[in-house]
């Protein structure tokens, strides 16, 4: 593998005092970065036990695979050097016969070559908004289907910007508050690696920014807070401050199988981690029944998350919704169904799983199961 190459052939690692490091084990290992921007997935280095990241201040001597030069590099361009794979150093590249001939081919054709040069004038100062703003669009509508899709992956789309907006009280730690006034950009070419990005463009202002630091009010309790940026919200249904955690994203009804390869709905990660739980221990779990239930006079459905054989599990999150239906006496009019329920025989145990109570809850489905089994056997 050639980046393990790469690995093998570091001479010395010195630290920010210039001290050798006595060791140095690495592992590579391929994953996505939380911080990287892009979100797709790139190498990183563990350097003796410890993941090695761009802040960490090394000098790397590094043995040239093709001319034996040793080479001296920081950890960025170390990183660097490991994800692009980068064999040779930077004599090898430079010296390299197709390289010369780009250089040459470029510095004859290029618009200074000649004594007759004339400056070309900057055309961008002349553009109007809406010309670079359709131009951006042209630009990104030439590109392939992955890039598009790779790029709203994280950016929002106009539909998204539409949905959330009514949440949104100002930018920029609520120095730009005049919202109505701002025109969502999706898609801006910019002069980085990233060719692309979102922008807002203030109206009155004639000028593009970043929404950075938004203002927004929560949907659930109605408190106003700060967000980091407006992209953490792409896929939420729900704009909820952080007291309201149980975001909506929890609240997509999402699907899954279980051991027979039956389809079968959850909503939660723990949902998910208790579906996971029975397909490791072949336990046949399926979707909950639907129970009536009377709250403030009025007939409601009651959707029981599981059921296994004549038991009901039912699975609730340290999340805000949780709470007021305890508060409201809501949680209590669903259970009250489920014990009528159980009085006609219709199912033998309800079990509540919360996150305290996970492997308590667990041994008792286990020793009900195994009751049943038992008065099977009997019977």
């Amino acid at each position: 593998m050639s980046r393990e190459i790469i690995l093998q052939n570091v001479v010395s690692i010195k630290d920010e005092k210039n001290e050798l490091l006595k060791e140095k084990n690495f592992q590579l290992y391929y994953s996505v970065n939380k911080y990287y921007e892009k979100k797709n997935s790139i190498w990183h280095v563990d350097l003796n036990g410890k993941h090695l990241s761009k802040r960490d201040k090394y000098n790397f001597e590094i043995k040239c695979i093709s001319c034996s030069n040793i080479q001296q590099v920081g950890t960025t361009q170390f990183l660097r050097k490991i994800n692009k794979c980068g064999l040779r150093c930077y004599l090898c590249r430079n010296s390299s016969p197709s390289k010369k001939e780009k250089q040459s081919h470029f510095m004859k054709n290029n618009m200074f070559a000649g004594k007759n040069y004339v400056p070309r004038q900057n055309e961008n100062k002349n553009r109007t908004f809406d010309q670079k703003r359709q131009e951006s669009q042209y630009l990104f509508d030439q590109l392939d289907d992955d890039f598009k899709d790779d790029y709203f992956k994280y950016h929002l789309t106009d539909e998204d910007y539409t949905r959330i907006l009514p949440h949104i009280q100002g930018f920029h730690n609520g120095k730009l508050s005049n919202v109505n006034d701002y025109i969502y950009i999706p898609v801006f070419a910019v002069n980085n690696q990233m060719r692309f990005s979102s922008f807002l463009y203030d109206k009155k202002a004639d000028s593009l920014f970043k929404a950075h630091q938004p203002i927004l009010k929560c949907e659930n309790c109605h408190e106003i807070w700060r967000a980091k940026s407006l992209e953490k919200f792409k896929n939420d249904l729900k704009i909820t401050c952080k007291t309201c955690s149980f975001t909506n994203k929890t609240f997509c009804i999402r699907k899954t199988k279980n051991c027979q390869n039956e389809m079968i709905l959850y909503q939660s990660r723990l949902e998910l981690k208790f579906i996971n739980w029975c397909n490791v221990n072949n336990i046949f779990v399926k979707n909950g029944p639907v129970i009536e239930y009377d709250f403030h006079g009025k007939k409601k459905k009651y959707r029981v998350d599981f059921q296994i054989e004549n038991l009901l599990i039912e699975i609730k999150d340290n999340h805000i919704w949780y709470k007021n239906d305890l508060k409201s006496g809501k949680m209590l009019a669903k259970e009250n169904a489920v014990k009528k329920e159980l009085e006609n025989g219709k199912y033998d145990y309800f079990f509540l799983m919360t996150p305290r109570k996970w492997l308590e809850t667990i041994k008792q489905i286990r020793y009900s199961l195994n009751s049943c089994e038992n008065k099977r056997s009997v019977s």
